[in-house]
């Protein structure tokens, strides 16, 4: 008997491919034998380089009209080269399907939404949104609605020793001497303006806490928050490491994980640090912490209770005073908070935390 093979149609961004990690371990587990394959988009296929649980990983990018076609029928082509089993649709969206169909996947299972309910062979009625829970347990209901067992989402990535040596490499290059410690920010997100702290205000608590603890400053971004780093970095003596456009992304895991702290507001790296167990404090505004935050225990978050909040807006139509109300002493606090934490199981254990 041949083995199973299995595509995870992965989530499209890296916040949400994270946060759905608890529904590949509960497809592993209930599929001990399969060769578990996952579909992903080129800026988050390497991010399962860290998830033991899959065997190999397909890309197709849908960005542009022409590379967007080819991609899709280069991505195509080869699915059906693997003969799936079976295509596990993560995404809600009709073209994930759509996609699983025309590649000639015989099994396809997801939520029925989109009116995509005829394409799938098993269909799970979509749970309410808004969820009222974290969205990790939305994709263990998938799981559920499908037959498996699930128990609580395990979301932790582990790093590849290739990543951590890449990330040590690039932080050499643009400055650290290799020893001293390391706190960072990440002051975007991707769009959403209104998602987004000051960046005025990530420096001032960068300054704090890099000064505070003798750390050196990093500032991480994509090549769109230049701009942000530019702001954050001119108000910072000596100045921070900056690394905006200039990582992949398993060399942003590797930087976050050399993180002493990371701050950040509520996107794609903040669930990258959570993930990888490093000390997070997550500023959060218009989005509801109780379905977004960082999974994991060594992160704070903090945020302001207004009457507008969550709204979802990307951009605020008032005066964005579920931001500008957060202060950085609170930041810096919650930063401190964990950094002692740190520094108390270091001691207790006599080893540094994983």
């Amino acid at each position: 008997m041949s083995r199973e093979s299995i595509l995870v149609y992965a989530p499209s961004w890296i916040g949400d491919a994270v946060i759905s990690l608890g529904a590949v371990r509960a497809l592993r587990k209930a599929r001990p034998d399969a060769r578990i394959s996952v579909l992903a988009r080129p800026w988050v296929a390497e991010l399962y380089e860290g998830v033991s649980e899959v065997d190999a990983r397909l890309s197709y990018d849908p960005r542009g009209t022409e590379r967007g076609i080819r991609s899709l029928v280069q991505a195509t082509a080869r699915a059906r080269a693997e003969r799936f089993d079976v295509c596990l649709l993560l995404p809600n969206a009709f073209r994930a399907a759509a996609f699983a169909r025309l590649a000639g996947v015989p099994e396809r299972w997801g939520y029925a939404t989109e009116s995509r309910g005829f394409l799938l062979t098993r269909r799970v009625p979509p749970a309410p949104r808004p969820f009222g829970r974290h969205q990790a347990y939305y994709y263990l209901e998938l799981m559920s609605g499908l037959g498996f067992e699930t128990g609580e989402p395990d979301l932790r990535l582990h790093l590849p020793a290739s990543m951590r040596s890449a990330a040590r490499e690039l932080l050499v290059s643009a400055g650290w001497d290799g020893r001293s410690s390391l706190v960072g920010a990440h002051p975007g997100a991707t769009n959403s303006r209104s998602k987004m702290w000051m960046p005025s205000r990530f420096a001032e608590a960068l300054s704090e806490i890099a000064a505070a603890t003798g750390a050196r400053a990093v500032v991480l971004g994509g090549p769109r928050d230049r701009l942000l780093a530019d702001e954050v970095a001119s108000r910072l003596d000596p100045p921070p490491i900056r690394l905006e456009g200039r990582t992949t992304l398993g060399q942003l895991m590797g930087v976050i994980a050399e993180l002493s702290v990371f701050l950040s507001n509520d996107s794609g790296p903040m669930h990258l640090a959570a993930a990888l167990g490093t000390p997070t404090v997550a500023v959060f505004g218009p989005t509801d912490p109780t379905e977004t935050a960082p999974f994991r225990a060594k992160a704070r978050v903090v945020r302001e209770i207004v009457d507008c909040s969550p709204c979802l807006y990307r951009d605020c139509p008032i005066d964005h005073r579920c931001m500008e109300r957060v202060s950085v002493a609170r930041v810096v606090e919650e930063a401190r908070g964990l950094l002692a934490e740190e520094l108390a199981l270091t001691g207790a254990t006599g080893a540094t935390p994983s």
